[in-house]
């Protein structure tokens, strides 16, 4: 599937999925983990049945560091698609904590030279990443989580793990991935 995307040169990859829970997420993870860590092409995850599929409040999350910038200029393309207001969301953890100032800093010089105009900024404070975005989203009723990733594979994988996977097992709203 991933070499026909390549040279087909498909835009986005739209899967259902189950997740994946216990050990079998620690070892052999869902299909739509595997296709996630794999795939250099966008992978829209849907886990539950949607008679309207709208996107109005699209998360993306970020640590708004500059190798992000291209995953971003992605979901603004989908976003624009949507009319679609973007929630950026920066998540503080007790472990990786970082100051509002600094971290509205970085957001704002991350989105500089988008012309994408209709979003909000927001640092969330949680005790994990994952927590933050499912929170997060809750709360303001996301339609979307959108998150970038790595990845990762083999032993980078084992201890670093991914957020993204993580997202795509565990959020019961679409989840979108972009490639780093």
């Amino acid at each position: 599937m991933l070499e026909t995307c390549e040279r087909e040169h498909i835009d986005l990859i739209i899967m259902g999925s189950h997740g994946a829970e216990g050990l079998k997420e620690l070892f052999i993870g869902s299909n739509a983990e595997k296709v996630v860590r794999h795939s250099n092409t966008p992978v829209l995850v849907i886990k539950n049945e949607h008679k309207h599929f709208d996107i109005k409040e699209f998360v993306f999350a970020s640590d708004f560091k500059n190798d992000n910038k291209e995953t971003y200029a992605q979901a603004v393309k989908l976003a624009k698609l949507f009319d679609a207001k973007i929630h950026l969301l920066y998540v503080n953890t007790p472990s990786n904590f970082v100051t509002t100032a600094t971290s509205k800093v970085r957001i704002f010089d991350f989105i500089e030279g988008q012309d994408h105009n209709n979003y909000t900024i927001n640092i969330y404070n949680d005790e994990t990443v994952e927590k933050g975005i499912l929170n997060f989203s809750k709360i303001i009723n996301a339609d979307l989580i959108g998150i970038s990733t790595h990845g990762r594979q083999g032993i980078a994988h084992f201890f670093n793990g991914s957020i993204s996977e993580d997202l795509v097992n565990h959020a019961n709203r679409p989840v979108i991935t972009f490639k780093i």
